[in-house]
């Protein structure tokens, strides 16, 4: 996934179904070890592209500015991005992966052509899982997201209402952009 107002970065993407290790890509996470740029991201809490979209221009926004990232890594940050809450901690728990209960994972990873990074970001051969997508085919990807995507689970954590989805013509993915694009004004 290219970003047009930071034409130096690229998201990579790999979608995984039927892990059975996300309590070990946890720990892994908590230990440090994880590369700083990549992410394990709970994929049934990403509805679409866009939303992961959204995420990414913000963590690279983010890094952009005289304050920098909210959290330690950039890995992170695109987590913390995509929640739709404030609290660091909390959406780091709820969407990055840390439960067994963790079936669907995102593993993310930014790659930048000005600044490459001697760790590598492509952790995808940790995950004991089904590889059902890739960002070298963003459709499938995008397919896959939404097909997938926990739409209860969607609707608790960015508190979307009734009303607020049918003005959207039942698109969650519209609502969850706008929860990530305005965080800081909510």
């Amino acid at each position: 996934m290219e970003f047009e107002a930071h034409p130096a970065w690229t998201l990579r993407c790999k979608y995984f179904a039927d892990v059975s290790n996300a309590e070990d890509l946890g720990a892994y996470i908590i230990s440090g070890k994880c590369p700083e740029r990549t992410s394990l991201i709970n994929a049934r809490l990403i509805p679409g592209l866009m939303a992961l979209y959204a995420a990414g221009d913000k963590t690279l926004r983010a890094l952009g500015t005289d304050k920098g990232i909210a959290t330690r890594t950039m890995g992170s940050e695109l987590v913390y991005n995509l929640s739709g809450s404030k609290h660091i901690s909390e959406s780091l728990r709820r969407f990055g992966v840390k439960s067994k209960d963790c079936k669907e994972v995102l593993v993310a990873w930014f790659e930048s052509s000005e600044s490459p990074s001697e760790e590598p970001g492509d952790i995808s051969g940790m995950v004991k899982g089904t590889e059902v997508a890739s960002g070298d085919d963003l459709a499938q990807l995008g397919r896959e997201l939404a097909s997938r995507a926990s739409a209860k689970e969607i609707r608790k954590y960015y508190k979307v209402q009734d009303t607020e989805l049918a003005s959207t013509g039942d698109n969650l993915g519209s609502c969850v952009v706008f929860r990530i694009g305005g965080k800081e004004f909510l």
